[in-house]
């Protein structure tokens, strides 16, 4: 599974505290490599992820740049609905698009991948459209990776695993989901990782990181509900600007090889 050593001299991962990029960071260093993160802190739950990290804003900050071989750009303000508040539109824009072009300047001569959204298949929101801009600018040295909803261990508090977790949910929502465990999604970047140290041909494209097989909100509540959760006395609400349903069609990341599937020993990250 390892990479060229030779060939990988250095791993940044931009927004190495948050939810994916410390369990990234977890995974490529027990494999090895050598791995640098750069993080602002100001994503929600990067006090519990004990990661070693350079303070930077990746909007104006002078950014590492020396022998980094990989960048692993995670870095985002994430958040569908928080994106329609007029008072945070601007530093969606600011980190999302202005910091990513920074980021396509910077590393002109490293592989880059980069994280894209699921909602950007719908646009429905501000959010979406930032991530829609990151795909439309990468460089031919890009590859951009769509997320789906991804859950797990320490994933940021205003997540639906996370307060499903901690009995903290509001309300469910009729919406359907292609849940992602941040283990299979690890795996996926680190797959496509491995690959275009074989051949540059899957650059300039865009993967879906997801299963294709989507689940209801209120069926993923119950499955992973705790003990003393009653799922069945949580109202439901809909909000206006979220899609009804993802689905992603992994067809192209299992060509490569992705072998989603929980439990895997060799991948869960705890």
């Amino acid at each position: 599974m390892a990479m060229s050593e030779s060939r990988c001299r250095t791993i940044l991962i931009t927004g190495v505290k948050g939810f994916i990029g410390h369990h990234l960071y977890n995974f490529l260093t027990e494999q090895g490599h050598e791995v640098h993160g750069i993080d602002n802190c100001s994503g929600l739950g990067w006090e519990d992820r004990d990661v070693p990290h350079e303070d930077c804003d990746i909007t104006k900050d002078p950014l590492p740049h020396d022998d980094v071989d990989v960048v692993v750009h995670l870095a985002a303000k994430a958040g569908v609905r928080e994106s329609w508040d007029p008072k945070h539109l601007r530093k969606y824009s600011d980190t999302n698009i202005k910091g990513t072009k920074r980021i396509f300047e910077t590393y002109k001569n490293s592989r880059i991948f980069y994280a894209s959204s699921s909602s950007v298949s719908d646009m429905k929101s501000p959010y979406a459209m930032t991530k829609f801009a990151c795909e439309a600018m990468a460089p031919q040295n890009a590859i951009g990776m769509r997320f789906f909803t991804v859950w797990g261990p320490q994933s940021r508090p205003d997540m639906f695993y996370r307060q499903l977790q901690e009995g903290n949910i509001g309300y469910l929502t009729t919406h359907t989901r292609d849940w992602l465990y941040v283990g299979d999604c690890v795996k996926a970047i680190y797959l496509l990782m491995r690959k275009t140290f074989i051949s540059y041909q899957h650059f300039q494209r865009v993967y879906d990181i997801g299963y294709g097989t989507p689940k209801s909100v209120y069926d993923f509540a119950k499955e992973h509900a705790p003990e003393g959760v009653d799922i069945n006395s949580i109202e439901f609400k809909n909000v206006e600007g979220e899609s009804e349903e993802t689905c992603a069609d992994p067809t192209e990341i299992k060509r490569l090889g992705w072998k989603p599937g929980i439990p895997d020993d060799d991948f869960y990250v705890n």
